[in-house]
């Protein structure tokens, strides 16, 4: 196929030698009929980016020497793209063979900023895996209803590039980089921007499974939510106001998920139920990254 690619695909990576083949390989092997680039920008120290070098010529690699944050990578990445839509997925994460091409047509149907879908469980064998999994992505089942949202997450989103125009990817001070899309996703519906939810679009999500390492990912994810917050008029204010109400966070997330669970699969309510101290610890974890930020003026 000649000519200028439609679609950008845009990957940031540190430290990803373990699932940058499985990644790769299932973006650049897309069923898709029209001409689309793949961009990795990655930050490693880790080998991975000869492993890109050697394995994966079609992709355009951009390797830093300096760890970054993965918002400006994606920034990075945005710049170097020709596509008229830019599609964001994680280095550890696989994509359906259909997913571009149901992205595009999704796009294609409607005018919206941005399109995404759903996150299944890559890690079902792993206690600490699954319990991440229904802690972080319980909106993004693919048992999830299709429907607008505030919210997509950048492991599997795909923007419509005039959406984007004087619009980048802002992490917060000090480290507190995990908020990036959420601020962005928010500005664009505040704005009157449509985001789409089809959870017929799937990629598949390796989640932690290291219990350590697993929580200090919620920690940091807890900072950036409350950074966020303090940013935006995203609801949730009153907790960074009132630090001392963040403590009651763990249950009230518990208790939310409960119910978005009920109402789209009852089998993963009884696997929530399984998992409830792990995924307790998971979100008593974010809760003190919550606090920790919002008592920091």
């Amino acid at each position: 196929m000649n000519g200028a690619p439609l679609i950008s695909v845009i990957i940031p990576s540190y430290n990803a030698r373990d699932t940058i083949r499985s990644c790769l390989g299932s973006v650049l092997g897309q069923d898709c009929e029209v001409r689309y680039e793949v961009i990795v920008v990655d930050s490693s120290e880790d080998g991975t980016d000869e492993i890109i070098r050697r394995d994966f010529p079609q992709a355009l690699l951009l390797h830093l020497e300096r760890r970054t944050p993965a918002g400006d990578a994606r920034n990075l990445g945005m710049d170097k793209a020709a596509g008229a839509f830019m599609a964001f997925t994680d280095a550890d994460c696989m994509v359906a063979r259909d997913w571009l091409s149901r992205i595009l047509k999704r796009h294609q149907g409607g005018g919206y900023a941005a399109v995404g879908g759903s996150i299944a469980n890559g890690t079902p064998r792993s206690l600490v895996g699954s319990a991440e999994y229904l802690f972080a992505f319980n909106e993004f089942l693919p048992q999830a209803i299709e429907g607008l949202v505030t919210n997509i997450p950048t492991c599997n989103i795909c923007y419509r590039r005039s959406a984007l125009a004087g619009v980048r990817f802002k992490g917060g001070p000090d480290g507190v980089d995990l908020a990036e899309d959420l601020i962005l996703n928010w500005s664009l519906t505040r704005r009157g921007e449509k985001l789409l939810f089809d959870p017929a679009i799937r990629v598949v999500h390796l989640n932690r499974t290291r219990l350590g390492v697993s929580l200090g990912h919620q920690y940091l994810l807890g900072q950036g939510s409350c950074w966020a917050r303090k940013r935006t008029d995203i609801p949730g204010r009153i907790f960074v106001d009132y630090p001392v109400l963040g403590l009651a966070t763990p249950f009230l997330r518990l208790a939310r998920i409960v119910l978005r669970l009920s109402r789209i699969d009852r089998h993963a309510v009884l696997r929530f139920l399984a998992l409830s101290p792990l995924i307790f610890l998971e979100a008593s974890a974010w809760a003190a990254g919550f606090v920790r930020e919002a008592l920091r003026r």
